[in-house]
């Protein structure tokens, strides 16, 4: 049983007043638009899905209501009460399923469910991935919780964001403007709680999942939308959200690494994926 991460027990912490703060960020909103248009072109309706880190369910929850079926995990309990809630709210419980279950312990979770039917597909939004260390583990892990040919869709956060640098430096915050050119891990805070984050790119993602997975789409999520980081003074900002949001759709390709995030398109491969 892997303990608590600081990450989870930030994200624990944070879980009753999640929706209330984030819910209303026009950046966010605009961001996860953007995502659940990518999450619908790769999953058809009726697919079988894993989420990891799926937080209070809202991302959840709207892949069920456009007809897919969703085993969401995350691994903090809170999270994982408050989907609970948020899911039986709508009326969706015969569609989404909920398990505490941290990426970590996905080795084990892929060894126990080994006799049953494979996922056909799996997601990761808003950089579940970005506070944990061992992606090979994982990557190991969800190729034997995919069927082959299977899409895999990780948002992580960007590698070089220079709409975050902006905010930062306006705020002359020298130390958050550059905190993603660092290697190793980031100090970070939520809720009152420390932990640390990551930030891999994609050809990192891309060296660690290989042979199970083929990296098929690079997307940039929020490449002219602003970063959390400039909430909530922008959201009083519609009009120009909207136009930054329209922005989005044609410079999401071709300056995809500049992101605040980073969609990640796998395609599961028949490589054998051994225990």
């Amino acid at each position: 049983m892997v303990s608590a991460s600081p990450a989870l027990l930030a994200f624990d912490a944070m879980a009753p007043a999640f929706d209330q703060r984030f819910s209303g960020w026009r950046s966010v909103a605009a961001q996860r638009r953007a995502v659940r248009r990518e999450l619908l072109d790769a999953f058809p309706p009726g697919s079988r899905l894993l989420e990891l880190g799926g937080g209070t369910g809202v991302d959840a929850i709207f892949m069920a209501d456009q007809g897919r079926e969703v085993l969401l995990t995350d691994g903090a309990p809170a999270m994982v009460a408050r989907a609970n809630q948020n899911i039986r709210a709508v009326g969706l419980s015969h569609r989404v399923s909920t398990q505490l279950l941290a990426i970590e312990q996905l080795p084990d979770f892929a060894s126990q469910r080994a006799a049953r039917p494979l996922f056909q597909g799996a997601y990761s939004n808003f950089a579940a991935f970005n506070c944990v260390s061992d992606y090979e583990a994982a990557g190991l892990a969800l190729a034997r919780l995919l069927e082959p040919g299977s899409p895999l869709v990780l948002v992580v956060f960007g590698t070089l964001c220079p709409m975050e640098m902006l905010v930062q430096l306006m705020r002359v915050d020298l130390r958050a403007a550059f905190r993603r050119l660092r290697s190793g891990p980031v100090a970070a805070r939520l809720g009152g709680q420390h932990f640390t984050v990551h930030y891999p790119s994609s050809r990192e993602f891309q060296s660690a999942f290989a042979p199970y997975f083929q990296l098929e789409r690079i997307r940039g999520i929020g490449v002219c939308v602003p970063p959390s980081a400039a909430e909530p003074a922008i959201s009083s900002w519609p009009r120009l959200l909207s136009a930054l949001e329209r922005l989005d759709r044609f410079a999401s390709r071709p300056f995809a690494r500049l992101g605040d995030h980073v969609l990640l398109r796998f395609t599961r491969t028949h490589a054998p994926a051994e225990s």
